[in-house]
């Protein structure tokens, strides 16, 4: 098993080469958090062997069928969890930049957040030995597999004048829903 924790803050006064600023002859006030700024990250993983034939034989005192061995054994199962604070209200993997280069009088850059991120994968593999470095892989992978709706992205329109729109900080961008795959690897 292994734990990972972050605890950090990300400042700069541009993220990325398309973030422009405000007022370009004002870039102190530029200076905010980072579009890369997760203030905490806690990250889950192992790979656990799954002891069902070993068990199965020691607890039972007979023989069992070559079959039933063959179908319990060589089993892997490996669980990823992340946890993490909300994001500047852009994607942390960078693949839909939106930067918020006209904002609200008195919002600074970066300053919206989304809710905490919080996804689970899970991968389960049976494999079969055939010869000595060589083996048949039965993978299948969950990703998101609680279908949490992590927010990837906050509406930052906000519109001239003192009031602004009713969507102005609501999601408009989420990670992918559940996925399953299934596959079949053959390892030399």
């Amino acid at each position: 098993m292994l734990a990972a924790y972050t605890l950090s803050k990300a400042i700069d006064d541009a993220s990325d080469f398309d973030e422009q600023p405000m007022n370009p002859y004002d870039l102190r006030v530029e200076w905010a958090l980072s579009r890369q700024d997760v203030r905490q990250r806690l990250v889950l993983s192992a790979l656990f062997n799954l002891p069902f034939a070993e068990a199965e034989e020691q607890g039972s005192g007979r023989e069992r069928s070559d079959l039933m061995q063959a179908i319990l054994s060589h089993i892997e199962v490996a669980p990823l969890i992340t946890l993490s604070s909300g994001l500047t209200g852009a994607d942390e993997e960078h693949s839909h930049a939106f930067p918020l280069a006209s904002r609200p009088l008195g919002l600074a850059r970066n300053s919206l957040h989304t809710p905490r991120f919080f996804n689970v994968a899970l991968r389960a593999v049976k494999y079969i030995p055939l010869r000595e470095r060589r083996c048949l892989d039965f993978v299948l992978e969950f990703f998101n597999l609680f279908n949490h709706p992590n927010v990837l992205a906050l509406n930052s329109l906000y519109r001239s004048g003192a009031t602004g729109l009713s969507t102005f900080g609501a999601p408009i961008a989420f990670t992918a829903p559940r996925q399953v795959r299934l596959s079949i690897d053959f390892e030399f």
